[in-house]
């Protein structure tokens, strides 16, 4: 099939992905990396301060962390330690949902988070706010949208809890973004109303874990992801392997997600891996199985030539990245339906058919 370009498209022609850090980093020297990390690492020093140069730095409040923990933070000590940091993007402290609120409960708190992000954006020192949109069902999201849109200056915004109904009565996990239907009709929504409704560019929280959910993020609409669970991976002793998900290659006590290489079904899958260009498989591909830091840099490295790949094509045109994520990404992928159900989302999302009548 001929490759036919269609010229870029929307506002997601210049895709980001933002690495995920921590107190105790990884690597010392970022200085050409867009790297994520969090009040919550820094929230008790007296002087917070990063261990690592970072190229620039996006600073989110910790609030979803706090949240899964049942801890409170303090408005003025988020604000104390960001302001000390001086990242480029802070986002200001919100109040993420949690599974089995009631919409009572979530609609108090998106009241706060408004409240905080006027408060950010009038009173802080910051260089740039990024405010983080909740939302409960599909007509809270664009009413939300549309008042973020009045009130709030800012290029970005991010997405944060976004679910629907049946999210009240969820006691399940509610870690990293889960590879569900719902999930990604939520999205397709929320950047489908974006689009058509304001002038931000979206941030989607939590969508660089894996190839397939990174490239799923971007054909959606999203500009800009993190990706945080390069790291975590690595600790449970997992490597990334491009284009498709993660495979089990240490002595850990990993609970889930074991996929273990299979020497006689998985040759292609080896290759990639010895056609491997990081600095780890450059030098000595055997630490990949008895250091977790070296797979962390495998796993970013892998990460961030995929994050490139999707802004080559995405700049030649979006019928080509498309046919692109058709051949091979999701060519033999178990989350092949998944890619099925997004391009149908975004291709033939109404919003006028799934909101009520009077959304001004």
């Amino acid at each position: 099939m001929l490759l036919v370009a269609d010229g870029p498209q929307g506002k997601n022609n210049n895709v980001l992905l933002w690495i995920g850090e921590q107190r105790i980093p990884v690597v010392t020297d970022r200085s050409s990396d867009f790297v994520m990390d969090s009040v919550i690492n820094y929230y008790s020093d007296e002087k917070p301060r990063l261990a690592y140069k970072a190229g620039k730095l996006f600073l989110d409040s910790g609030a979803f962390t706090a949240s899964m923990k049942g801890i409170s933070l303090d408005k003025e000590r988020v604000i104390f330690v960001q302001e000390s940091i001086r990242p480029e993007l802070a986002i200001p402290l919100d109040f993420p949902f949690r599974p089995g609120m009631s919409v009572n409960e979530m609609s108090k708190r998106w009241g706060m988070t408004k409240n905080n992000v006027i408060f950010w954006q009038n009173s802080t020192n910051l260089k740039k706010v990024v405010p983080t949109l909740h939302a409960w069902d599909k007509k809270s999201l664009l009413d939300n949208l549309l008042w973020f849109q009045k009130y709030v200056d800012s290029e970005y915004l991010a997405l944060g809890s976004l679910v629907n109904p049946s999210f009240a009565d969820f006691t399940g996990f509610f870690g990293d973004r889960q590879p569900r239907k719902e999930l990604v009709d939520m999205i397709a929504f929320a950047l489908k109303c974006v689009e058509e409704h304001s002038d931000f560019r979206v941030h989607l929280m939590g969508f660089g874990s894996s190839p397939l959910m990174l490239h799923l993020g971007y054909y959606l609409g999203a500009e800009s992801t993190d990706s945080s669970g390069y790291r975590r991976k690595a600790a449970y002793g997992k490597i990334v392997l491009p284009g498709m998900g993660e495979r089990y290659v240490g002595d850990t006590s990993a609970k889930f997600g074991t996929t273990s290489f299979n020497h006689s079904k998985h040759v292609n899958e080896l290759s990639l891996l010895r056609n491997c260009d990081c600095p780890i498989c450059r030098i000595n591909q055997d630490q990949l199985w008895i250091d977790w830091r070296a797979r962390a840099i495998h796993n970013e490295h892998v990460m961030k030539k995929e994050a490139q790949t999707a802004r080559q094509l995405i700049r030649i045109g979006m019928n080509v990245y498309e046919t692109y994520l058709d051949r091979t990404v999701f060519a033999n992928s178990g989350l092949r339906y998944l890619w099925e159900y997004a391009k149908l989302r975004k291709k033939y999302y109404r919003i006028s058919e799934v909101l009520f009548e009077g959304v001004k």
